[in-house]
């Protein structure tokens, strides 16, 4: 690509997630049997947030998938970590979130979505922490918490190239074990165009906002997850990768949307830099904050929702570095979230 990023065609029967012994017998699905949410703005706003140059040669041939090649390091690549996330701040592992939950008691919740604004933020260790920006659907607690994530990341140690990139994730375990994008078995990827890893384009201060409109969504007939982007379905998250948890055989229990960060400095996020969405506190509003709106959930019934206010949990255990607030705009409510980091 024009950013440097190699993007390699691979047979989609022989890409990583068929490597996992547990998917030894998976049926593939090439399309999900029903989309609740139906059809959004499609391709022509895809084509405008991905780094979309390395199709200049033709793109990747039907039958194949695109996989970001990302080159092995002896860094450690550090592991998500949602299951402390309403302990204390300075217990949380070098990890500061600024994040709104719906919980729904029952694990029941068989989609979610939501569209989130694309940034860059300035990383104070360009070599070793992340800042992120996503969607987590999850079900259980401790180490039987199970999660299905997706958003956009910047993290150089992992991708090997700067800026925003598409990522998803998954941990069957209360993060024991779990894996980003293709690097290794279970997720499956489906689209021949589109792939976690690659480049996005971020949002400009006080102009144009990049927005990645994101929908996952469980099959009702196959239980696989499927992720989809404006309304293009990419691929998914098969039940087996869940080991027969509440993910594979249920639905959801919380919804989770926001930002994440993880400051390398030992800090736990107290004394960081490393910014936060658009590296502007919440209070900045519409194209200077980074903002999540479009929430919905879909229930057992298949019916759709969209939370109110006081159905939102908010969560920034460190608010002087990070923060969020709600602002109902028409019809729709937006939550605003973020921040600079602290000196």
């Amino acid at each position: 690509t024009d950013n440097g990023d190699i993007i390699d065609c691979v047979d989609m029967y022989k890409q990583p997630a068929f490597d996992h012994p547990i998917m030894k017998n998976h049926t593939l699905q090439l399309e999900p049997t029903l989309h609740k949410y139906g059809a959004k703005s499609g391709n022509a706003m895809l084509e405008s947030l991905f780094d979309m140059s390395w199709k200049k040669n033709g793109g990747c041939p039907e039958g194949s998938v695109p996989i970001v090649r990302h080159f092995l390091t002896d860094h450690k690549i550090i592991r998500k970590n949602l299951s402390r996330l309403a302990d204390p701040a300075s217990y949380n592992n070098g990890h500061q979130y600024a994040v709104i939950f719906f919980q729904n008691g029952q694990p029941t919740m068989q989609a979610a979505r939501a569209t989130i604004t694309i940034w860059n933020p300035h990383l104070k260790y360009q070599n070793s922490d992340f800042s992120l920006s996503q969607i987590w659907i999850s079900a259980g607690t401790g180490s039987n918490l199970q999660t299905i994530e997706a958003g956009w990341q910047v993290y150089p140690r992992r991708t090997r190239s700067p800026g925003p990139k598409l990522f998803v994730f998954w941990t069957p375990d209360g993060y024991a074990s779990g894996c980003y994008d293709l690097t290794c078995s279970g997720w499956v990827l489906t689209s021949n165009q589109y792939s976690p890893g690659m480049s996005l384009q971020p949002s400009t201060y006080g102009g144009q906002q990049s927005e990645l409109a994101m929908d996952i969504e469980r099959d009702q007939r196959t239980g696989n997850w499927w992720f989809y982007l404006w309304g293009t379905p990419i691929g998914y998250w098969p039940p087996s990768i869940y080991k027969g948890g509440l993910l594979a055989t249920s639905g959801s229990d919380t919804l989770s949307w926001g930002g994440e960060i993880y400051d390398s400095s030992g800090s736990n996020g107290f004394h960081t830099l490393t910014q936060m969405g658009s590296g502007h506190f919440p209070r900045d509003g519409y194209t200077k904050a980074s903002y999540v709106r479009d929430l919905f959930y879909t229930d057992s019934s298949r019916n759709s929702h969209a939370p109110t206010q006081n159905q939102l949990l908010g969560l920034a255990p460190a608010p002087n570095c990070y923060n969020y607030k709600f602002q109902q705009c028409s019809s729709e409510l937006y939550f605003f979230y973020g921040g600079p980091g602290c000196n």
